[in-house]
């Protein structure tokens, strides 16, 4: 589905364009405007890469053919742009209602709206203009929303797909503007690991840099990702999670619900940071310092293994390269890891007794992120491709690599010699490769 070399050069094109503008402009230009460029390296290269590795996406898996399919029907495309301005004045409409989005928080996201505005507007009127034509089902969403705003009765199976677009949509909608935000807050934090270099060199900030640039990778190609959901691309949004309490336990890990759990109910550490306690054993801080780069830095491989497809609670296609041959879920796992690195709940100034409580603590929120992992299994497993490759993992990733090489010693050590030798052995031609 994706390739993870091109990823890794879009990931580099990212990562150079960010730190020549924060280095170069970072006190003149707005943060959300280096988010932008960098955003779109990314983008250009994923999209580059993609094309001369396989060409134009699979009219059977995009429903966007590669030449017109009928002549041109200006009725047809205006009709769809309808639906696409309804669509956006719903979004427009609940930002207005709820208080979260009148906050100061949000302020970048509205300037990274008007910065993309000149350059998203006539590309999306001339992507509607070209791909009617080329469409395999031309009555989408879309035109079935325009069509209701111009009079006609939606018929059974309109509903359906008008709803599956409006749960597509709410995703893109909730999760943009936190992913912009957040990138912008990454500029400034990278802006001043720059200004710390400068004043004591790179050696003393090698550690805050990495850890920095770990994050701004993972949060580019979320921005990338909620931006670019387009069938041209093959980064559409195929299906959302279908359950409530799929929602539930993402949504709960996000603002601004995350901020009243986090603080009141999950909160497992007493802000003490990780290096106090190891300030005394140099060898083990960096030890554990090299530990968590290594976890942050495979939760940012992770999201760039996605390209221009990365989101929550949908379906966009299936990823098995990357941290993905080895893992399911290696974001969640190295995320989580990583918490328990950075915060080290089992240490504590004020005794066991809190220090048993911030673990069980974050042990919960670790249970909300199992329960992520496996609703989100259980949307995927619709698509038989997913099934196979949850097969194939179980087998060769990296937790079936240990349980087989358990078994292995577990028959060598065994006490009956003929049970050993008569017990099969895994095949040395068994691919080592995840399914496509």
């Amino acid at each position: 589905m994706t390739n993870f070399a091109i990823n890794l050069c879009a990931a580099t094109a990212g990562v150079v364009t960010f730190a020549a503008l924060v280095h170069w402009r970072g006190g003149a230009l707005d943060p959300i405007a280096i988010v932008l460029w960098s955003g779109a390296a990314i983008a250009l290269v994923v999209a580059l890469g993609e094309f001369w590795w396989r060409g134009l996406p699979d009219p059977a898996d995009s429903g966007l053919n590669r030449v017109p399919l009928r002549r041109f029907d200006p009725a047809v495309a205006l009709t769809r742009l309808l639906g696409f301005v309804v669509t956006l004045a719903a979004i427009a409409f609940a930002y207005w209602l709820f208080p979260e989005y009148h906050g100061a928080f949000y302020d970048p996201f509205w300037r990274f709206l008007r910065l993309l505005a000149p350059v998203a507007v006539p590309s999306i009127l001339a992507y509607f203009l070209w791909s009617t034509p080329r469409l395999e089902q031309p009555a989408d969403a879309y035109w079935w929303l325009g069509s209701c705003m111009l009079g006609r009765r939606p018929e059974a199976a309109a509903l359906v797909a008008v709803r599956q677009h409006a749960l597509a949509w709410t995703v893109k909608a909730y999760f943009l503007p936190l992913m912009a935000v957040y990138a912008g807050d990454q500029v400034k934090d990278v802006a001043r690991v720059f200004k710390d270099i400068g004043a004591s060199g790179l050696t003393p900030n090698s550690f805050a840099l990495l850890f920095r640039m770990s994050y701004t990778v993972d949060l580019l190609f979320c921005v990338v990702g909620y931006v670019l959901t387009v069938r041209v691309l093959d980064s559409h949004i195929r299906s959302t999670e279908p359950t409530v309490f799929g929602w539930l336990v993402a949504l709960m890990c996000y603002q601004p619900f995350f901020s009243v759990i986090g603080t009141y109910y999950l909160r497992y550490d007493d802000n003490r940071p990780w290096g106090e306690y190891f300030s005394a054993y140099p060898v083990l801080s960096a030890c554990w310092g090299f530990g968590i780069l290594l976890l942050v830095m495979i939760y940012g491989l992770s999201t760039a293994a996605f390209g221009l497809r990365f989101s929550n609670l949908t379906y966009r296609g299936i990823v098995t390269n990357g941290p993905y041959r080895y893992s399911k879920h290696p974001a969640y796992l190295s995320k989580n890891l990583s918490w328990w690195m950075i915060s080290v709940p089992f240490l504590s100034s004020d005794g066991w007794v809190a220090a048993l409580r911030h673990s069980l603590l974050l042990a919960l929120l670790n249970t909300v992120y199992f329960l992520r992992a496996k609703t989100e299994e259980r949307h995927l497993r619709r698509d038989p491709r997913y099934v196979v490759y949850a097969a194939w993992i179980a087998e060769n990733g990296l937790l079936g690599r240990c349980r087989r090489g358990l078994r292995v010693l577990g028959r060598r050590l065994s006490p009956n010699p003929t049970e050993s030798l008569s017990a099969p052995r895994p095949s040395r031609s068994e691919s080592r490769r995840p399914p496509p």
